[in-house]
């Protein structure tokens, strides 16, 4: 249940609890009572459902707490509904102005905008039209010619009677009669001729068209213009007057034959293009269907336009979710360019669509021009922006998360601005372990409690660890009869958030560790079972404890994410996947069924990602950009927040942190902000801080590290560049050094070294020649000298058996 939870205001009611029936606070003022109801009416009435909303009955000199700055704050921590503050309600009196009296949108500037823009399109449409307009005004007085000389000579005739004649021969009348009606219309004929009106229009026809022939021929067609036009407008009246004679069911306008504006392709919004799309979209099928616009339309977002409006009583906005696709097809735009919500009652809809991608353009994160403190209980954490580009915001609290996609679809980029935004907030503790590349997360390091990367058997222990911490915190909500911890318990109990990037690594790990439950110690089992034990165990209770694990993969299948933990999890995002099997794995069972279908992304959309998260339900949103190749654009960021915890003493290593305590008691080794060397290899705890660490261990860990995520094997050659980057002076070539004399030299140095990592092991790793690698450029199979990860791996596990 999601409460609102502002602090009292100064002087206010404090613990004082607003009453069930307000009316009692003016039971001796009767005039107030009375405005109080009437407000009340009012209220109701002025309600989208007509029922009472939360600002109804609430007496305005009641005294309400006082919202902390930036607004209310919805938090679900355990609130008494009855304290909570009410707002205020307006009378009829209060606020009202002149303009109210006018219709919604008459001052509206934008609205206006908008007309604007939908009257400039009317005007070039039909301008573009004219050459259609001018063919058919000629083809109109071409009618009317016919139909003026041919009334005129019926008239001058006295068709009439010729008719009356034949309908008399048919009838068989006397011949006398036939005789008798052929000499009325001869004299009704003599009498037409003399009539003045008859005679004065034929004169002014002809002379008006004889004036017009002469002034062309004297002075060119544009003097002769007025009178073409005045003769041409008067024929195609005559045109348009036999038209309808001939169509007495079709309207004036279809004489014409020109669409309507709207028609036209991208033309601006109005409620005949959304009437004309529903149809051809299938949603509306019967002719009397139409929308009721709420408000005037208006340009919204970015480049977008939105309406509201209310469907058919028979339509609901489900209807057009459903037919989203045809919708957008309509309207010759991209699905994701297209938003449609319910706002409100099922019947009212707010459409929003744009004409151009509203994720086309890349934008740099906010943060990285302010690196400002960020609010990661209340707010979340600024993440990227959606279609209508509005910023989306990850809450972390009470939650557990699931993050997951392709390789290079933007995984990263998001997983970024997470941490970052995290390092902004000193109330978090930030735990991260890599399970690929550590050294992509090394900037990261100042500001974690922990990060260290492709150890499986110390994210057992850290794990462990996390375990023990949320059973103490327990015991302390136990002890205090809570059912969880709220944003108030942040001094003691930070928000621990602890993020394992590619998981899978850790899921497929063939490591092996002694049975926890083997008092003997001779059992044995796998890293990754122990690993989805633990993380299951976590997820079914720590949430409340102001605990939170995300777990980060590429490519998983449905076995990759403890089931239980994936049950358990409240935040999902997905950026691109492989297939339906891989967006269920990540969002939910049955989600491409409900819509949510990360693996029709587009590819061209890069750091685009559907997130189904608190206050965006299966949303389509793009990433916000934090340069990560010309140079390190989360460097300030980094910097900012690890300056703001100083200040705090809640920068790593500057306050009491049980988790990381657990590792060294257990480990004897400290992974605080990365290790001595900040790059996620943990030290002996006397050079926690400091320099050195054991070279059995880190040239080990080196070779482990070198290897790509997904990589089972690696040349010789990747090794030592992987080497020189680490430590030039080390392992680079000397100056003026051969190529060959560089290989051998520092081939000896790696034999030496691994062989002292490895004493008294009983194992031994060596470089493997003939290994196959793949197929060249040239289509050719190349093969060389180089390492299998499981050979290192197995050497890596031995060496900290040994160590310990």
């Amino acid at each position: 249940m999601t409460d609102i939870s502002p602090e009292p205001a100064a002087g206010g009611p404090g613990d004082e609890r607003i009453p069930d029936d307000l009316s009692s606070l003016f039971a001796d003022d009767p005039e107030r009572r009375a405005r109080l109801e009437e407000s009340a009416r009012n209220a109701v009435r002025g309600s989208r459902a007509g029922m009472a909303d939360a600002t109804t009955g609430t007496p305005r000199d009641l005294p309400v707490a006082a919202p902390e700055a930036g607004g209310l704050v919805f938090d679900d921590d355990d609130q008494d509904p009855d304290a909570l503050p009410v707002p205020l309600p307006r009378s009829d009196s209060d606020g009202w102005t002149w303009k109210d009296a006018f219709p919604t949108g008459t001052f509206d500037s934008a609205a206006w905008a908008h007309r604007k823009k939908v009257f400039l399109h009317k005007i070039a449409w039909h301008a573009g039209h004219t050459h259609v307009y001018a063919w058919q005004l000629t083809r109109l007085s071409g009618i009317g010619v016919g139909a003026g000389a041919r009334d005129a000579w019926h008239y001058y005739t006295a068709q009439e009677y010729a008719d009356m004649v034949d309908t008399a021969r048919r009838k068989g009348m006397a011949p006398d009669m036939i005789a008798a009606l052929r000499e009325e219309r001869l004299e009704t004929a003599r009498g037409r001729r003399r009539e003045p009106m008859l005679v004065g229009s034929v004169t002014a026809v002809f002379t008006v068209v004889a004036a017009a022939v002469a002034v062309a021929q004297v002075y060119g067609l544009l003097a002769a213009s007025p009178a073409a036009m005045l003769t041409l407008g008067i024929l195609s009246a005559l045109g348009l007057r036999e038209h309808h004679r001939r169509n007495p069911d079709a309207s004036l306008s279809a004489a014409f034959n020109v669409a309507a504006a709207h028609t036209a392709g991208h033309a601006p919004l109005t409620d005949d293009l959304i009437n004309r799309v529903l149809r051809i979209a299938k949603v509306f099928t019967k002719d009397e269907h139409q929308i009721t616009l709420l408000e005037p339309i208006r340009p919204a977002e970015i480049n977008g336009i939105e309406a509201k409006f209310k469907l058919p009583d028979d339509i609901q906005v489900s209807a057009l979710l459903a037919k989203k696709e045809a919708i957008a097809g309509a309207l010759d735009v991209e699905t994701h360019w297209l938003d449609i919500r319910q706002d409100g009652s099922p019947t009212r809809a707010s459409f929003w669509y744009c004409t151009s991608d509203p994720f086309g353009e890349p934008r740099v994160s906010p943060l990285v021009a302010e690196p400002e403190r960020q609010d990661v209980w209340n707010r979340g954490i600024l993440i990227g922006f959606n279609r209508r580009g509005l910023p989306v915001y990850l809450k972390l609290r009470h939650v557990m998360a699931l993050l997951g996609g392709m390789s290079r679809t933007g995984k990263g980029m998001l997983l970024r601005n997470l941490i970052v935004g995290l390092g902004l907030d000193p109330r978090i503790n930030l735990r991260l372990v890599a399970g690929a590349k550590p050294g992509e997360h090394r900037g990261y390091a100042p500001i974690c409690s922990t990060f260290f990367g492709r150890r499986p058997d110390r994210l057992i222990h850290l794990l462990e660890g996390f375990l023990r911490e949320a059973y103490r915190r327990e015991a302390v909500l136990e002890d205090q009869g809570r059912a969880k911890f709220g944003e108030k318990d942040l001094a003691e109990f930070p928000l621990e958030i602890l993020i394992i990037d590619e998981y899978k690594q850790y899921a497929n790990t063939s490591m092996r560790i002694p049975d926890p439950s083997d008092d003997e110690g001779k059992r044995t089992i796998k890293a990754c079972d122990r690993i989805a034990e633990l993380l299951e165990e976590i997820a079914a209770f720590a949430a409340a404890l102001n605990m939170t694990v995300l777990i980060s993969t590429q490519d998983p299948d449905a076995n990759t994410v403890p089931r239980g933990y994936k049950s358990n999890t409240g935040a999902r995002a997905a950026t691109r996947t492989g297939g339906a099997v891989q967006t269920n794995a990540i969002l939910k069972d049955g989600a491409t069924g409900a819509g949510l279908r990360a693996h029709e992304i587009p590819e061209s959309l890069k750091g685009g990602a559907i997130v189904d998260i608190d206050g965006a339900p299966g949303e389509l949103i793009r990433s916000y950009f934090i340069e990560d190749e010309e140079f390190d654009g989360a460097a300030d960021l980094i910097a900012a927040g690890l300056e703001l915890r100083r200040e705090l003493d809640r920068a790593p290593g500057q306050f009491v942190d049980e988790i990381e305590n657990y590792l060294i008691a257990v480990t004897g080794a400290s992974s605080l902000a990365g290790g001595p060397t900040g790059s996620g290899r943990p030290a002996p705890a006397a050079h926690a801080g400091g320099v050195g660490t054991l070279v059995k261990v880190s040239v080990l860990e080196l070779l482990l590290d070198a290897f790509d995520a997904d990589a089972d094997r690696i040349t010789m050659a990747d090794v030592r560049a992987y080497l020189t980057d680490h430590d030039p002076e080390k392992w680079g070539p000397l100056d003026g050094e051969a190529d060959a004399a560089y290989t051998a030299r520092v081939g000896k140095l790696l034999v030496a070294d691994v062989e002292e990592a490895l004493e008294g092991t009983g194992v031994e790793l060596v470089a493997k020649s003939g290994i196959r690698f793949g197929k060249g450029p040239d289509g050719r199979e190349i093969k060389g000298s180089g390492l299998f990860r499981k050979d290192v791996e197995a050497a890596v596990e031995a060496a900290r058996n040994a160590r310990k």
